[in-house]
This record gives C-alpha cells, sequence and structure tokens, in this order.
C-alpha cells in the first residue's frame, strides 16, 4: 500500500477514532448511562417501524439494559483507543518481522482492524435503532433533516479501514489476504477452544 493511500486511510480512522472516544468518554463521565439506557430504549421502540429490531430489543436488551449500557460505553471508549493506535501505525513506516517491536505493532493493528470491525457492528445496530431501513431513501418528510444519518455513513467507512488495517496486516507479515485471513481465523479458533477443519486431499 503506497505511502499516500496509508495516510488517506490515516486520516479518515482519526476521524472515526475520534468521534467513538468523545461517545465513549461523554458516556463514561457522565455515571448515568447505563442505568437510563432502559428508559431511552423503551421509548426509541415506541415508533421504530423495524418490527424485527424492536422484537430482539424487547427480548433480549433492554431486561438487561444496565449491563448492555456498561458494554456499551466501555467498548464505545475501547474502539476509539484502538482505531487511534491504528493511526499511528498507518503514519509510521511498516514494520515487518525483525523489526523492532514488530510483535507489539502487530498485534496493535490485529487490534485497530478488530475494532473498525466493532465500529461497523455498533453503527449498523444504532441506524435500526433510528427506524431507518436497510438503505436510505428519498423521504419529503425529511427535507429539514440530514440525508444520510452519521451511523448509516459510519459503517461502510469503517469497512474500508478495516480492509487497510488487514491489508497493512499483510504488509506486515509478507502474507497475502487470503493468507493473513486464514492466519486470523486460526488464532479465533485457538483462542476459542475450536479445533480448525481438515483439510482432504483428493488422490487420482
Amino acid at each position: 500500500m503506497s505511502r499516500d493511500a496509508r495516510y488517506l486511510a490515516a486520516a479518515v480512522e482519526g476521524i472515526l477514532a475520534w468521534e467513538w472516544l468523545v461517545s465513549g468518554a461523554n458516556k463514561l463521565i457522565s455515571g448515568t448511562f447505563p442505568q437510563g439506557l432502559g428508559a431511552v430504549l423503551r421509548d426509541g421502540v415506541k415508533s421504530n417501524p423495524n418490527g424485527w429490531y424492536v422484537a430482539f430489543l424487547q427480548s433480549a436488551v433492554i431486561p438487561h439494559s444496565v449491563a448492555f449500557g456498561y458494554l456499551i460505553e466501555i467498548s464505545e471508549f475501547a474502539i476509539g483507543v484502538a482505531l487511534l493506535l491504528g493511526v499511528i501505525l498507518l503514519l509510521s513506516p511498516v514494520r515487518r518481522k525483525g523489526d523492532p517491536q514488530y510483535r507489539l505493532a502487530l498485534a496493535e493493528m490485529s487490534v485497530a482492524a478488530l475494532a473498525s470491525l466493532a465500529c461497523a457492528l455498533l453503527c449498523i445496530n444504532f441506524h435500526f435503532f433510528m427506524g431507518d431501513g436497510v438503505f436510505p431513501g428519498l423521504d419529503a418528510a425529511n427535507a429539514f433533516g440530514e440525508g444520510i444519518s452519521l451511523d448509516t455513513l459510519m459503517p461502510p467507512l469503517s469497512l474500508v479501514i478495516l480492509f487497510v488495517n488487514v491489508q497493512s496486516l499483510c504488509d506486515m507479515t509478507g502474507r497475502s489476504l487470503t493468507g493473513t485471513l486464514r492466519a486470523a481465523g486460526d488464532r479465533l479458533r485457538a483462542l476459542f477452544g475450536v479445533a480448525s477443519a481438515p483439510t482432504t486431499s483428493h488422490s487420482a
């Protein structure tokens, strides 16, 4: 990946990181977000047209809203920190095997990649909570509002950053994209104690 592409990606990732840091910090500083989440969710589902999502909130989230509140505020702040680490690495020379602090940089970039994926998933969740459909459409009643909300815009940006971070991992390890994804899958399976599927060979 060229230096200009890395710098451009770092700028976008920095904006996303700042958004998550501020959002998470506001929730942590308030000290009341977990306790107030249930009331916000119950009020928000009253006019939400996404029936399947409302059912999910009412059955799985609202009964445990305090626990989800703590999880959300910690996750948002952690995503911001992880994405900032990714920005620093994108602005730095690519570290390769044998370079100082290579393993630390590899771990930090892996965390940044996971954070960008979590960013996309959380924003998709917020998108549906705001009552938006799968794709934003024309709505004359929303003439004085924003055409596309931030929660709708951030998932595709997060997926772009995910691709950049994974590509950076490829540059660091010298593996292809497929090889990097396979190695990441193996590590996750090892972490959760799931055995890898045996590869079968076909003989003539």
